[in-house]
């Protein structure tokens, strides 16, 4: 028979906020945990015989997060900085002594800091700005199957930014009409990471976009 295992996870979440100047300059700091649950799995003895169903227990991570947010110039101008850190539990890997088996006790850190800013400094005139970075290692896994020590394949690109800058005419001749100009930008992703087989690495990229409207 398959086994079959009932699963309790608690996830707390805290979340804390200081107005350093009221309604101008504010402080955050937050606390929270997550889950998913990892799907069963089949494995076998290390000769392939005894094929069974393996379930697992939920997979776990821990975020700490603090920052700055502003809100200045009659509200005209916001922005955020904050500073992350990410620690994932529990992460099922290959059993060091049977290739046939899976268990649990993968670890990954993942830190890095975000900021951005939405601005309308002068009437008719708009940005928004983002730019984030992200250092991510796997930790703890068994060596023979190459992560250790390198980027996590699922973790994406190491830096993204993302801007858009547009202005409406406010004038009588060209009063409704509008200028628009913006893009992303991304690092390289590495979609395959490991020692042991080696690296596949997709370019760096931007995109440019403009409008007209009226």
């Amino acid at each position: 028979a398959d086994e079959v295992k009932n699963q309790t996870a608690v996830s707390p979440k805290f979340g804390i906020v200081y107005q350093l100047l009221p309604e101008k300059v504010s402080l955050f700091a937050n606390y929270m945990n997550g889950f998913i649950n990892v799907a069963p799995t089949e494995v076998s003895d290390i000769d392939g015989t005894n094929p069974r169903l393996k379930t697992f227990d939920p997979e776990n991570a821990n975020q700490y997060e603090f920052g700055v947010k502003t809100h200045l110039y009659k509200n005209r101008i916001s922005a955020t900085a904050s500073y992350y850190s990410i620690q994932v539990k529990n992460r099922v890997m290959t059993d060091p002594e049977n290739v046939n088996n899976s268990i649990q006790g993968g670890e990954v850190e993942s830190k890095g800091y975000e900021l951005s800013l939405i601005a309308n400094p002068v009437e008719g005139l708009n940005l928004i700005a983002g730019f984030s970075n992200n250092q991510s290692e796997v930790t703890r896994d068994n060596p023979g199957d190459g992560y250790v020590g390198l980027r996590p394949e699922e973790a994406g690109p190491e830096r993204l930014i993302n801007y858009w800058v547009s202005y409406t005419f406010q004038g009588q001749w060209l009063k409704g009409f509008g200028l628009g100009f913006g893009g992303n930008s991304a690092s390289e992703h590495k979609t395959l990471n490991r020692a042991n087989t080696g690296t596949f690495t997709l370019p760096a990229y931007n995109v440019l976009n403009a409008s007209l409207s009226y």
